[in-house]
């Protein structure tokens, strides 16, 4: 039998606090040396000191003893099993599972009740926590929390705080913080075995939740069902208790919002309302959004009976950011408008939970064109086709400039004006985005070649699309070779093996770009699906490329399709081959188009969103989540309108008047005055960021943007049932079981036979001791006989 060392503590079970029996004392000493110094000012040292120091020592101890000190001892024998109980405390943790107008518990409610116990019964912690170390945690979407620890040596509490307030449930949280407790060992204590007994015990882990996992991306980076399967490997069962009922109750609610996250100014804001409805049968929902108080849109639709709709709708931009306008500061141009639109969801039906009958959503309406300058050598499908699609959308602006044999321009022209190539710098800079095709590199002389490597590395966008005949080769070997995301193999013949698809990567999954159906679990078998093109050139990365989807050969072999570069402040594309527009095929525009745009936007530098003589500032969107940081960036001008590159800049982050953060900027580009730096990730609510900087007064910097953070909205009450499927997965690859609420003692009888240990604790009140009395009479004793060498006696 083990025998663990003693852990000892204080602990104070008097009738007055603590904090006020050490004022009461703090005052009584005061009191003792103030009048025992009219005696010993003339008594020579060490007894002038020591005397009040005996006296004090002694009303001290009398005076503790009203906060009622108490020793207590806790010994293990034996080997303590270990128990991690994880209460989840997300949004649908806060639903009662009942429409009666009574009171109800809810389910976080009912597992801190079956821990705590309460007036009938003993509660779990309670009921093991003589023979079993227990921690109790708390998670939803983030690090999980520590409520409370039997190592830790305090009682067992009267309550749990855990409001069900999280955005997300993450059931991998959790386990993630076992599984590294575990690999490194275990949390060591005083009151831990010896001897080698660690290696036996044994310990698990319970998830007290409704197991509905939504979180967009899990924190470990793995799936709980993996996590549980390490665990069960190192000897650490996962159990699962289920709270809540198996059937969706009769609800109605707001999904989500699809929309793009911009807009221009003068066109139509479209996008669907995805609208749930259970357990109800072709009940009318009515569908609306609002701005300002104001409805802008609605709609009266039938959802399916147990599912859901997504419900078209289209809004008309202009008239919103008017209003806008008008509301603008005097000095502040803005280049966007934010538009703060509420969709909501109204039935005369039954409505189980009215917290998700509302999703807030914004869009940034861009009030400043964005130019694109499309360059080729030959009229390709592919460059008709982008041409058509930008030269139709009012949000762009579209310069074609089309040379070449076969073409009305054999030979290049330069020029500032539309149709010419950029003579320029400053032509160059109009644009925000260059599309360059297979242009004839003959035509191009070094000086056109540097003005467009310039115009990248200042910011700007590169889309590359290769050709069928090899013209890009010399330029990508030479001057381009820098600029370039791939290199050649082999020559351009080898380019004429069709693929049989195109596979987008790991990497490219994760870009917006990449997103042409809402459904993200299903977007790498879409790519797969898309017409594959005829031919693809035969590449490889260059040195910090990546690829975001690849061309997959009869062979099986692989090479990059789509890549991609940073380059200075810019980024470059690389198509291997130019056949999007075959995506078309009885579909038109619907992915081709969003495709494009998609692409552009990722390939341009963001805009500024507002400025006024002396700064432009922006941030890379305007809603965030509670686990992203804040891009921001900003370009500073003197009074001439020159870049000023040398200033030192904050970013000085507000909330409702009052300064929150202040976060360093550094220098992005010194010849155009950039910054650029990344605000930390912070709370849940709307943000306005100004900048600050050297040599100029912070009242001449005016403009601010607005960012928004938000947790995941709706996403934990878009289904509100038990999802039994997934805990009982998750409770067989951790190798325990899966239990609902209504037979919960199981549980607690799964738990024992882990423990082959018990603890010992004994209290002692101390101020009951004739330790504590005759250490109260040997100072009053030791006074005495002091004051006696003194000669005051």
């Amino acid at each position: 039998m083990n025998f663990g060392p003693p852990l000892a503590s204080i602990r104070f079970a008097g009738d007055l606090p603590l904090w006020l029996v050490v004022v009461i004392a703090a005052l009584a000493i005061a009191a003792v040396c103030f009048l025992y110094w009219r005696e010993v000012r003339t008594v020579a040292a060490p007894y002038r000191y020591l005397l009040p120091a005996l006296r004090s020592a002694a009303v001290l101890l009398v005076i503790v003893i009203l906060a009622g000190p108490i020793w207590h001892r806790r010994q293990v024998i034996g080997t303590l099993g270990r128990v991690i109980f994880a209460v989840d405390t997300s949004r649908s943790m806060s639903l009662t599972d009942t429409q009666s107008d009574v009171a109800a518990d809810n389910r976080v409610a009912r597992a801190t009740r079956l821990l705590l116990g309460d007036a009938t019964s003993p509660g779990w912690l309670e009921s093991i926590s003589r023979t079993h170390s227990i921690d109790v945690i708390a998670f939803s979407d983030g690090q999980p929390i520590r409520l409370w620890s039997s190592e830790e040596g305090t009682p067992i509490p009267n309550a749990l705080e855990v409001p069900a307030d999280g955005h997300q449930t993450d059931l991998s949280s959790p386990l993630a913080d076992a599984l590294a407790e575990s690999n490194l060992g275990g949390r060591s204590s005083d009151s831990e075995q010896s001897d080698g007994a660690d290696s036996l015990r044994k310990s698990a882990v319970v998830l007290m939740t409704d197991g509905r996992d939504n979180t967009l991306r899990h924190r470990s980076g793995r799936p709980a069902t993996r996590l549980a399967q390490q665990l069960a490997s190192q000897g650490t069962t996962v159990n699962t208790l289920g709270f809540g009922s198996a059937d969706e109750p009769p609800d109605v609610g707001v999904v989500e919002v699809v929309r793009p996250q911009t807009v221009a100014a003068e066109s139509k804001l479209a996008g669907q309302v995805v609208v749930k409805q259970f357990g109800q049968s072709d009940q009318p929902v009515t569908v609306r959004i609002d701005s300002a108080g104001e409805t802008v849109w609605q709609e009266t639709v039938r959802v399916p009976a147990s599912g859901q709709l997504a419900v078209p709708f289209e809004i008309d931009v202009q008239p919103l950011v008017d209003s806008l306008r008008n509301q603008a500061p005097h000095g502040i141009d803005r280049n966007n408008e934010v538009l703060q639109l509420v969709a909501r969801v109204e039935t005369d039906g039954a409505d189980y939970s009215a917290e998700n009958n509302a999703s807030e959503f914004r869009v940034t309406a861009s009030t400043r064109d964005r130019r694109i300058l499309i360059v080729d050598s030959s009229s390709r499908w592919e460059t008709r086709y982008l041409k058509n699609l930008f030269g139709r959308d009012p949000a762009w602006q579209t310069d074609l400039v089309l040379f070449g044999p076969g073409t009305s321009t054999p030979r290049i022209e330069r020029g500032e004006t539309p149709g010419t190539f950029p003579s320029t710098p400053a032509a160059m800079a109009r644009y925000d985005a260059v599309i360059l095709g297979e242009v004839d590199s003959a035509q191009l002389t070094t000086a056109d070649r540097d003005r467009l490597i310039r115009f990248v590395a200042a910011g700007g966008g590169l889309v590359i699309i290769d050709g069928r005949h090899g013209l890009l080769r010399p330029m990508a070997r030479a001057e381009f070779a820098e600029l370039m995301p791939v290199r050649y193999r082999g020559t351009a013949t080898d380019s004429f093996t069709p693929p049989n698809r195109v596979d987008a990567t790991a990497e490219g999954l994760e870009e917006p770009a990449l997103g042409l159906i809402d459904q993200s679990d299903q977007l790498k078998t879409f790519w797969q699906a898309l017409p594959p093109p005829r031919w693809s050139a035969d590449v490889e990365l260059s040195e910090g490329a990546e690829s975001w989807a690849e061309a997959v050969f009869p062979n099986g072999s692989r090479s990059p399709w789509l890549a991609t570069r940073m380059y200075g402040a810019g980024r470059v594309f690389y198509f291997a081959s130019d056949s999007t527009w075959r995506w078309r095929y009885k579909v038109a525009d619907r992915f081709h188009a969003r495709f494009w745009n998609q692409l552009m936007i990722a390939a341009m530098e963001p805009p500024y969103s507002s400025s006024d003589q002396f700064v432009s500032i922006g941030t890379d969107q305007v809603d965030y989540g509670t686990d992203q940081s804040i891009t921001v960036r900003a370009r500073l001008r003197d009074t001439l309108g020159n870049p000023v590159p040398g200033a030192t800049v904050d970013a000085v982050v507000e909330q409702e008047g009052r300064m929150i953060a202040t976060v360093p900027l550094s220098v992005d580009q010194p010849t155009r005055g950039t910054y650029a730096g990344d605000v930390p990730p912070l709370p849940e609510g709307r943000y306005s960021i100004r900048i600050r900087a050297s040599g100029f007064d912070e009242s001449a910097l005016l403009a601010s943007t607005p960012v928004w953070v938000s947790g995941g909205e709706n996403l934990e009450l878009r289904r509100m049932s038990l999802d039994e499927d997934a805990l009982r997965q998750v409770a067989a690859a951790g190798g325990g079981q899966y239990v609902h609420e209504s037979d919960a003692g199981t549980m607690l009888e799964s738990l024992r036979p882990l423990s082959s240990g018990t603890v010992v604790e004994t209290d002692t009140v101390m101020w009951q001791t004739f330790l504590w009395f005759w250490a109260i009479i040997a100072l009053l004793a030791a006074e005495w006989w002091c004051r006696k060498r003194a000669g005051l006696v």
